[in-house]
C-alpha cells in the first residue's frame, strides 16, 4: 500500500486546504469513474507521505498521516484481508473510527456499512466524541491482516468528505476466490437494523 495523503498545500492559509475528495474530483474532471478507479487514485495520492508513529494524546488529528498502529478516537482508511470463517462478507478498504486498540487487534465503527446519507449524522457525533452507531457497523480487526501494516490516519477536517468517497469494496471469499457483494445489499441490511445501536460518550 502506498503511504500518505496529499491533503494540504504548502501555504498556511486555511482556504488553500484540499481534502482527498477535492483532489479526486480534480483528477476525475467531472467524469463518472468505476469504483476501482477511486480506490486507485486514493492509493496514488498517498504516495508522497512517510509513516509517522508519533501520536499526541488528546489532540485532534490536524493533518493526514500514515501510521503503523491505531489509536482510539481516530478515523482510518486501510486495506484489509479478513478471516472469512464467521463473516458472510467484509470490506476490503474500510473506513473505521477506532474505539479500542491493543497490540494485536482493534475494534471500531466501519462507516462503509452505512449509506453515505446515514454516515453524516454518525460522523458529526463522532467528531464530538459521541458514539451513536448501528451495531452492524461494529467490527474487530487484526493488525496482521492490514496490508503492509499501514493506516491512513485522517485529519478531522477530512471526516465529512471521506465518507463520500466510494472506496468501499465488499467481498465474500469462497475456496480462496473473492466474489463481490453489492454495497446496496450491505446498506439495506444495516438500514433494517439501524436503530439497534451502541451508544456512549468518548472520554
Amino acid at each position: 500500500m502506498a503511504s500518505g495523503f496529499a491533503s494540504k498545500t504548502k501555504t498556511e492559509t486555511k482556504t488553500d486546504y484540499e481534502t482527498i475528495l477535492d483532489v479526486v474530483k480534480k483528477k476525475s474532471a467531472g467524469e463518472g469513474k468505476p469504483f476501482s478507479w477511486y480506490r486507485g487514485v486514493v492509493k496514488e495520492i498517498t504516495g508522497n507521505y512517510k509513516p509517522n508513529t508519533k501520536y499526541t494524546i488528546g489532540k485532534k488529528q490536524e493533518e493526514n498521516e500514515i501510521r503503523s498502529s491505531t489509536a482510539e478516537g481516530h478515523l482510518y482508511m486501510f486495506e484489509y484481508k479478513a478471516k472469512m470463517r464467521w463473516l458472510p462478507y467484509y470490506d476490503k478498504f474500510p473506513l473505521v473510527y477506532v474505539l479500542k486498540s491493543t497490540k494485536d487487534e482493534f475494534w471500531g465503527i466501519n462507516l462503509h456499512y452505512m449509506s453515505p446519507k446515514r454516515r453524516f449524522g454518525v460522523v458529526k457525533k463522532l467528531s464530538s466524541g459521541i458514539i451513536d452507531a448501528p451495531k452492524a457497523c461494529f467490527h474487530k480487526y487484526i493488525h496482521d491482516h492490514v496490508e503492509k501494516g499501514l493506516y491512513i490516519d485522517l485529519a478531522v477536517a477530512e471526516w465529512d468528505t471521506a465518507i463520500l468517497l466510494p472506496t468501499e469494496e465488499f467481498v465474500k471469499n469462497i475456496n480462496g476466490l473473492s466474489f463481490p457483494i453489492d454495497k446496496q445489499i450491505v446498506w439495506e441490511e444495516t438500514n433494517n437494523t439501524f436503530y439497534d445501536k451502541i451508544k456512549g460518550q468518548k472520554k
